[in-house]
């Protein structure tokens, strides 16, 4: 017998098993969420429709669902004319965290990653090469737990209402 065709069988086992899914509005609000990040407006647009997205994304802050605790999968739908949504998420000292969206229209989706004053801090890794793979991911340099945001935001300025999975992975 080749002893490579014992490899096989093993490595049909490894199927890893699904993540848990969780409807969006069974998530909690979060205490707070992250100011509204300064980032170009991809689906900005001279229209009038354009012009409410942009009015809309004029607030102080977002506010964010809070995800729970181990890896999970989210099903949930752009909320408003804004065209983003934004979740908290726990990291503890070390912890790496990764959102990606999974399902939906995800050429017309990013994922950012922000503090919670709306910006970029050290361990944020955003996918700024527009790969069609909308995501973003995190690793904590700290010694200290962290809460951090990931917003889906929508690259088109007619998206409300367009429904989207994100798979949520820790590590």
């Amino acid at each position: 017998m080749i002893p490579s065709m014992l490899l096989i069988p093993a490595l049909l086992i490894q199927v890893s098993a699904p993540l848990p899914v969780v409807e969006a509005k069974d998530l909690p609000q979060a205490p707070r969420g992250p100011m509204t990040p300064q980032v170009p407006d991809a689906g900005a647009d001279s229209s009038l429709l354009g012009e409410a997205r942009r009015s809309a994304r004029r607030g102080p802050s977002l506010s964010a669902l809070q995800l729970p605790a181990g890896s999970v999968r989210v099903k949930d739908k752009i909320p408003d004319v804004s065209g983003w949504r934004a979740y908290a998420i726990e990291v503890p000292a070390g912890g790496k965290v990764k959102v990606h969206v999974v399902e939906g229209r995800k050429a017309w989706f990013r994922v950012l990653a922000v503090n919670a004053w709306g910006r970029d801090e050290q361990g944020l890794l955003q996918n700024r090469i527009h790969s069609g793979e909308p995501q973003a991911t995190y690793q904590n340099p700290s010694r200290e737990t962290r809460t951090l945001y990931f917003i889906v935001d929508t690259l088109d300025a007619n998206m409300s209402g367009e429904a989207f999975e994100i798979e949520v992975t820790r590590g």
